[in-house]
């Protein structure tokens, strides 16, 4: 059996002595990382390079504690607030997917407990989750001969008006195409129409702010515009008091538009905090290995990829 260490140092900033000057730069080598192939269990990041326990920052809704699956994915804590908006990126394999359907109570954990609202997923029914949660996973198919309108019917409540809520309407343009056939859309549209469809099953909850949303790879297959549509309506969904989290291979738009970003490897969270804090060149290339080049305009991180790491 592989013995899976804990990080051997202090995810602080150079010069964290000196509190009011202890800002991590994401663009600065010596900017604050994981040290090692195992960082599951360490604290929360801030921009200030400080550990927090979760305690400290908020009420937390989802918990992972000390999870193992089936040789997937090693997790040893991690914890999603209320409100707050989660992106998890890494390199295919890294555990991502299977993070999010464990997280969503439909993988069961070979060890480990997996906790929502501080109860055990457990022991929470099919039927008690799909009310407080939803899920989009990475490949929804549908081969029945049904319209957009007929397929979303199912999802929302009774006589809802507007059939589509604005606010979804606005980011996902699915109202031009209701009365298409599902299966006859394109590959972005019906992108479109899996993650209204997902919204939908909770809408009342996301009004309120009370609603969990889990989006696999919900980026794929979206144009430009639909990406940060999408990636504008789930951080407004999140302010409302909404926990979202979401997989994601668009490095520099996840670093953007999250207020944690976890950085996963080989299945394990190699890094998690605030994007600046974890979205750093060291960190970026030890995962990815590929040369980044990470740049900062008007509050806005430009992540580029240079070039490869040779073989």
């Amino acid at each position: 059996m592989t013995t899976r260490n804990t990080p051997s140092k202090k995810l602080l900033p150079k010069g964290q002595h000196d509190r009011k000057s202890a800002q991590v730069s994401a663009y600065d080598d010596n900017a604050s990382e994981a040290s090692g192939p195992n960082a599951s269990g360490f604290s929360y990041l801030s921009e200030n390079g400080l550990k927090n326990s979760t305690e400290e920052r908020c009420e937390h809704v989802l918990s992972v504690t000390n999870v193992n699956v089936a040789a997937r994915l090693f997790v040893k804590k991690l914890e999603a607030r209320k409100g707050e908006c989660i992106h998890i990126i890494g390199p295919n394999g890294a555990g991502k997917s299977t993070l999010l359907l464990t997280l969503a109570g439909l993988i069961n954990p070979d060890a480990g407990e997996v906790s929502l609202y501080n109860k055990p997923m457990s022991h929470w029914t099919l039927a008690s989750l799909s009310s407080v949660r939803t899920v989009l996973a990475q490949h929804s198919e549908s081969s029945f001969h049904l319209t957009v309108k007929e397929y979303l019917s199912f999802y929302t409540v009774i006589q809802q008006r507007p059939f589509v809520p604005a606010l979804l309407e606005k980011a996902l343009e699915v109202s031009g195409f209701l009365d298409k056939i599902l299966t006859r859309l394109s590959g972005g549209e019906r992108q479109r129409v899996e993650i209204c469809r997902a919204l939908l099953q909770i809408w009342p909850q996301l009004e309120r702010g009370e609603g969990i949303v889990l989006l696999d790879e919900p980026l794929q297959g979206l144009d430009i515009r639909h990406q940060y549509a999408l990636a504008s309506l789930v951080k407004a969904l999140c302010v409302k008091g909404n926990t979202i989290l979401m997989t994601s291979h668009d490095i520099a738009l996840s670093a953007n538009y999250s207020d944690s970003l976890w950085i996963m490897r080989k299945g394990e969270v190699f890094a998690a905090g605030e994007p600046r804090a974890v979205a750093t060149q060291n960190i970026l290339e030890k995962v990815f290995e590929c040369h980044f080049a990470i740049s900062k305009h008007d509050n806005f991180l430009e992540i580029q990829v240079c070039a490869p790491i040779s073989l």
